[in-house]
């Protein structure tokens, strides 16, 4: 059965060749007749066995060989699609079925396959053992082609929000519908309405993604769908991740160790042209062993707190398009993340060298684990940043020292020179208060008379004979006595 696979994905690559960013998504269950995971025994019926299927299901089984059976219960609505040579044959023998319950094996129901469990999809990855699709991406995006393989059967769920699910094309048992009138009377038919199920509907949207950049997947509105169908079997619980500080990507279920690049970009990026220099540079060599990537086109919420960041351009203040990679390895315990993070640096050093090349103009960055939460930098500030730092170090310093010598100060230890500190803050007097302001003078102990300091121009002293010392005489009325010429002497 695994045989016909190749040549349909060789076709749908050059059927897409012409688009630069085609991805193709392949439904991976089937409702098989051959397929030993749709009966309750895990295994395909016997010449001993009773088929039985709910008469109340409706489904689409496809027959690829002959088989004998000693009995079948088949259901009211469904349909069995037979390919050449194949059938069924009655065992000779056979007991009568109502009376031999021990060999009955049932048809699992096909109605538990939802559209939204990333799952049951098949992305066609380039370098799919470096390169990852984060889960809202696993089911297909507005500009995938879908592929529903042929010689098999199959039923989807396509949900019950009524939600209308736009594709770029999509292929049926081996026809490619490109427009919505031909899938519109497709999914009318018998065969259609077996085939899917559920209130969502489908729509082509021809135009490819011509945009050089990428485009936008287009299930953000659905990613809680995605998460509840994805983590059903785990309990509806992510595992916990084995880092502190792990990370949760845009359109990512469970946060992840290791590191988150958000790159801002000019008109002259090209996503795979940036892809190939990513995988060639940073994950192909052997030191990035174990790590994966995951690259896309997201639409980022504001960010609330620093990141850091290399390039140029100014800190994200409104949501906005972005390149999102994400870098995770296979390490485990201590290890989860740290070659996934080296990975991260070293990409964050390429942009601020050379990513003005490739028209990306800043890279921010989350790193999961000790080796950090979040922090800034951009590429023209590698020197001042460190600059600043330093200068911030030099004042911190200088304050802590200060201090301790007014400690060491106040309590005795050291005896720090007297300067004076001027009141630059006191309120002035006012001018007809100045003229009677007087100090002692600590010479002699006695009051003095009103300051010579007084910038009064009016003052005027004079000195008539050296042996006999006058009063100094100033119109302003103050004064003060010479202490060279004490009468007392």
């Amino acid at each position: 059965m695994e045989g016909w696979r190749l040549p349909i994905i060789l076709l749908c690559l050059l059927c897409c060749a012409e688009v630069s960013v085609a991805v193709y998504k392949q439904w991976i269950p089937s409702t098989n007749f051959e397929d030993v995971s749709n009966w309750d025994k895990n295994r395909t019926p016997s010449e001993t066995d009773i088929v039985m299927f709910d008469s109340n299901k409706m489904v689409s089984v496809y027959v690829g060989s002959s088989h004998v059976l000693t009995g079948a219960y088949l259901p009211l609505d469904g349909e069995f699609i037979l390919a050449s040579g194949s059938g069924f044959a009655a065992f000779d023998g056979a007991s009568d079925p109502s009376s031999d319950l021990g060999h009955n094996i049932h048809f699992l129901s096909a109605d538990r396959y939802s559209w939204y469990d990333p799952i049951l999809w098949h992305t066609d990855l380039e370098y799919s053992d470096h390169l990852f699709s984060v889960d809202a991406e696993l089911i297909p995006c507005r500009q995938d082609d879908v592929v529903f393989p042929p010689e098999t059967s199959f039923r989807v769920d396509l949900g019950a929000g009524g939600r209308t699910i736009n594709l770029h094309s999509i292929s049926i048992l081996g026809q490619k519908f490109n427009t919505n009138q031909e899938l519109a009377a497709y999914l009318t038919s018998s065969t259609g309405k077996l085939q899917f199920h559920g209130a969502g509907s489908l729509r082509l949207a021809p135009d490819p993604c011509e945009d050089p950049s990428g485009c936008e997947c287009g299930n953000d509105e659905v990613e809680s769908w995605i998460c509840a169908s994805l983590l059903q079997t785990s309990g509806g619980r992510c595992p916990k991740p084995a880092c502190q500080g792990a990370l949760k990507p845009v359109g990512q279920c469970c946060k992840i160790c290791g590191a988150i690049l958000f790159l801002n970009y000019n008109q002259a990026f090209d996503l795979q042209q940036y892809k190939q220099r990513l995988f060639q540079t940073f994950l192909d060599p052997p030191q990035a062993s174990g790590v994966r990537m995951a690259i896309s086109k997201v639409h980022r919420a504001p960010t609330l707190r620093g990141s850091r960041h290399t390039g140029h351009g100014k800190r994200q203040a409104e949501s906005t398009t972005q390149i999102q990679l994400v870098l995770t390895d296979d390490g485990t315990e201590l290890e989860a993340g740290r070659a996934a993070i080296d990975v991260a640096q070293a990409i964050l050093t390429d942009i601020a060298e050379q990513g003005a090349a490739f028209g990306v103009l800043r890279g921010d960055v989350e790193y999961s684990g000790s080796k950090g939460s979040t922090a800034e930098l951009t590429g023209a500030s590698l020197t001042s940043g460190l600059v600043t730092g330093l200068a911030i170090a030099l004042v911190l310093g200088l304050m802590v020292l200060l201090g301790g010598l007014l400690l060491l100060h106040r309590t005795g230890r050291v005896r720090l020179w007297p300067l004076p500190i001027p009141t630059l803050w006191q309120r002035s007097e006012p001018a007809s208060d100045q003229g009677n302001q007087s100090f002692d003078n600590p010479i002699f102990g006695d009051p003095a008379p009103p300051s010579v300091l007084d910038p009064d121009p009016a003052v005027k002293v004079v000195f008539e004979d050296a042996s006999s010392p006058t009063i100094p005489t100033r119109t302003s009325g103050t004064y003060f006595t010479n202490p060279l010429f004490e009468t007392d002497i």
